[in-house]
């Protein structure tokens, strides 16, 4: 199975170059016409460009549902744009001072400057937007507003997020632009899909990429500075929640303090209380736990994209098989923890 996984990724890489070359020399534009103040820190930025999924999804979209090129490339960095504008500003409330192996524009160049870039970034993905269509407008706001929400709700749960929380976070902050590259390519052409299914497929798959992003994150393979940064910030973490689901009253209430001490700044990340809970959730069912709810909605994700219209399966068929791809790996990872 992983054979031919790898096989499908390495044919789905070759089919996507093109198209993720067109992406970064339309970001590079972007980083080009930016005010002098921030091209430099946009240049730095978009050096590693990462997967470029959402744009891609876009391109594709629009191709499949009949819109002209000019307009699919619009669309396309305009969802790029979001996606940028959100890195650069999580990277600054989470205090990351790395992203796909380089310094964050917060922490190399500054606060005022991280703040200033991911505005620039949502003026433009506005302008883009609506190059691709008025019609897209009311979606990017909707997709925006719900995943800041995500992001604030990070910083106002007391505490560490039980599952139920963590589950809420995580699709708030991940769907609305997975979603957002189908859903506006589908309103800008006028073509119809089956949107509450196309909704439910894109919240599972979001709970699989956080997953995996999460577990990676214990493995120090998802691109930040050192392993289990999650945990030593108390972030969310589907591993972490699934730990906090099993600890006794009196451990729960201990865990709780000392997560409440972390994020309030009361104690540094790197203590032996810290190490202790490392300890405790590599030898806890946690692991497993987090890479059986990892198969669940992986599962689900699939069953809803099999109810999808032949032309939305045909758009969503690359995202699922990164999906599986990477869902093998991370449930390796599980085994070497």
């Amino acid at each position: 199975m992983t054979t031919a996984i790898h096989s499908q990724k390495a044919c789905g890489e070759q089919s996507e170059a093109k198209p993720r070359a067109l992406i970064a020399h339309l970001l590079n534009g972007v980083s080009q016409d930016a005010p002098a103040s921030l091209r430099e820190a946009s240049a730095t930025h978009f050096n590693a460009s990462g997967k470029l999924l959402r744009g891609c999804l876009a391109l594709e979209a629009c191709e499949e549902f009949g819109v002209d090129q000019d307009v699919a490339e619009q669309w396309a960095i305009t969802v790029e744009l979001l996606h940028n504008a959100s890195l650069v500003h999580d990277d600054l409330c989470d205090r990351d001072t790395h992203r796909r192996g380089q310094k964050t524009v917060y922490r190399q160049y500054g606060e005022a400057v991280a703040i200033c870039l991911g505005d620039y970034y949502l003026a433009k993905a506005y302008e883009h937007g609506a190059r691709a269509g008025l019609s897209s407008v009311p979606l990017i706001s909707t997709a925006i507003a719900t995943l800041v929400g995500g992001q604030a709700g990070e910083f106002s749960t007391a505490g560490y997020p039980d599952w139920e929380t963590y589950h809420q976070l995580a699709v708030a902050k991940t769907a609305p632009l997975l979603s957002l590259p189908v859903l506006g390519a589908s309103v800008i052409a006028g073509f119809q899909i089956d949107t509450s299914r196309a909704q439910a497929y894109f919240e599972h798959a979001a709970i699989c990429f956080q997953i995996i992003n999460d577990l990676n994150n214990f493995n120090g393979t998802d691109g930040a500075q050192s392993p289990c940064s999650d945990l030593a910030n108390c972030r969310p973490n589907a591993v972490i929640a699934c730990f906090k689901e099993d600890l006794s009253i009196q451990q729960k209430a201990r865990f709780e303090l000392w997560a409440d001490k972390i994020r309030s700044g009361e104690l540094i990340a790197d203590t032996v209380e810290t190490r202790e809970w490392w300890h405790l959730i590599k030898q806890s069912s946690a692991f497993a736990s987090t890479s059986s709810r990892l198969s669940f909605h992986y599962n689900e994700a699939s069953a809803e994209l099999s109810h999808l219209a032949p032309a939305v399966q045909r758009v969503i068929c690359d995202l699922q098989q990164w999906l599986a791809y990477e869902l093998t790996k991370a449930k390796q990872l599980t085994f070497q923890s």
